[in-house]
């Protein structure tokens, strides 16, 4: 018997390590880019996204509430407020669906925070829209309502810098 090792084994082994160093000097890299890109565009729409309901919050918010405290302090009429704010609907309302659209495309995990808002949204237009305009149409006093309506105020303030951390948190994370 010879001690001597068939020569095509070294060849076999060159050429099985050449296919995969091969594949993987080609994946890998590729896989490594992709998800770098994925991140970079995860990251791009969550600064989008922070941005597009930073400035519908603040602006909307700012000024639904301002002016609606000028109502309680009987500063301007109903129509006034009604006025003000129909100027300012559109542009906000933009802001809005665009920041539906990105949460529930690619960030579901953000989806029950901004639920919870947009409830807490809904539940402060309901106050106002039904109970507070009955009393104001019917001439009764509406400061009765200023305590609830800004525990609702506050409430929609946290729900809302709860999802702007949310959103830091995830930028923060990738």
């Amino acid at each position: 018997m010879s001690n001597s090792i068939n020569p095509l084994i070294p060849a076999i082994f060159a050429v099985v390590g050449t296919i995969i160093g091969a594949l993987i000097g080609g994946i890998v890299p590729n896989i490594m880019q992709n998800r770098t890109a994925y991140k970079s565009f995860r990251r791009s729409k969550l600064e989008e996204l922070y941005d597009d309901l930073n400035r519908w919050i603040n602006a909307s918010f700012s000024f639904f509430i301002i002016n609606f405290s000028f109502v309680l302090k009987k500063e301007i009429d109903w129509n006034k407020y009604l006025d003000l704010n129909s100027k300012a609907d559109s542009n906000k309302e933009t802001k809005f669906f665009k920041s539906e659209i990105i949460i529930n495309l690619y960030f579901k995990e953000l989806i029950q925070d901004f639920i919870n808002l947009i409830e807490s949204i809904r539940e402060i237009r309901r106050i106002i829209d039904n109970e507070i305009k009955q009393t104001y149409l019917a001439g009764e006093e509406i400061l009765t309502y200023l305590s609830d309506y800004n525990g609702k105020v506050n409430n929609m303030n946290a729900l809302a810098e709860k999802l702007m951390s949310h959103i830091k948190t995830m930028a923060i994370n990738i």
